[in-house]
């Protein structure tokens, strides 16, 4: 044990707080990662010690700290057009339906998506990409996609909406020249401005719920994976209590909710509908 690792004590309160403030187990097996980023921590307040810095963490003076303690300790990684599958189902079959259900006049013209723990945005910017590819037959609708998500850094990351190539692997050639500019190095790309204005972002725990107007889809993919089974039914509540009725759930292949959606109507493995 080295005086840069936390102690078997320190490690097992940072995890305990970690749960308490976001609902995420981390493993037993994480001491090393912790450690490396609750000393970032450490170098960026001018705290000395684990010991003092926790101390810090959990006074009324180090509220303000605790956002940037979960954004260190909490990975964002994802890319656009993840799972491509919940996104042909979309532009395929949600809106079309979607637009015949307006047509007959039994659904207003608008449409609302929540990306749940959307990270650095690429998930909710890919639904908006396929929401802008059929804009012209969703002409005079009410569009929205609201992106949540627990930390700061990934939000603020998400708003820039500029993206390295890891990011755009699944997005083709046409599309990048259609919908984002490109820097002069040719190693970035920023996303353009009128699909970018089809998405809002805001800060959410989701153990917390999300007091706004109801949902018609929400996507809820890997994020639950590091939740415990009260922490997952907690979020799985909150999130169906943000579904218009009719609105549809995409879930990721790791969230192991599967059980808890009972009340939901299984379109598809990773497809649920609220039906009352």
């Amino acid at each position: 044990m080295t005086l840069t690792e936390l102690t078997d004590d320190e490690f097992a309160r940072f995890l305990a707080l970690i749960y308490r403030a976001s609902g995420i187990r981390i493993a037993e097996t994480k001491r090393v990662l912790v450690s490396n980023r609750v000393r970032r921590r450490l170098r960026a307040t001018g705290i000395e010690t684990f010991a003092a810095y926790y101390a810090f963490l959990t006074s009324p003076a180090g509220a303000g700290e605790m956002p940037a303690f979960l954004d260190a300790v909490t990975t964002n990684e994802t890319y656009f057009f993840r799972d491509q599958p919940h996104y042909d189902w979309l532009g395929d079959e949600l809106i079309p339906g979607l637009l015949s259900e307006a047509a007959a006049h039994r659904r207003p013209r608008s449409l609302r998506i929540w990306s749940a723990a959307c990270s650095t945005g690429e998930e909710p910017y890919s639904i908006a990409l396929e929401l802008a590819d059929h804009r012209a037959t969703l002409l005079g609708w009410r569009l929205s996609v609201l992106g949540t998500d627990l930390s700061g850094a990934a939000l603020i990351a998400a708003r820039g909406a500029v993206y390295e190539e890891r990011a755009l692997q699944r997005v083709d050639a046409e599309t990048r020249k259609k919908r984002f500019d490109e820097d002069a190095d040719g190693k970035r790309w920023t996303l353009k401005p009128d699909v970018r204005s089809l998405v809002a972002f805001r800060s959410h725990n989701l153990l917390k719920p999300l007091a706004v107007e109801p949902f018609d889809c929400v996507f809820l993919k890997n994020v639950l994976i590091y939740f415990d089974t009260n922490s997952k039914r907690t979020v799985v509540d909150n999130v169906l209590g943000s579904m218009a009725k009719g609105g549809f759930l995409v879930v990721g292949p790791t969230e192991g909710i599967h059980g808890m959606l009972g009340s939901l109507a299984r379109i598809k493995p990773w497809l649920y509908q609220r039906t009352a």
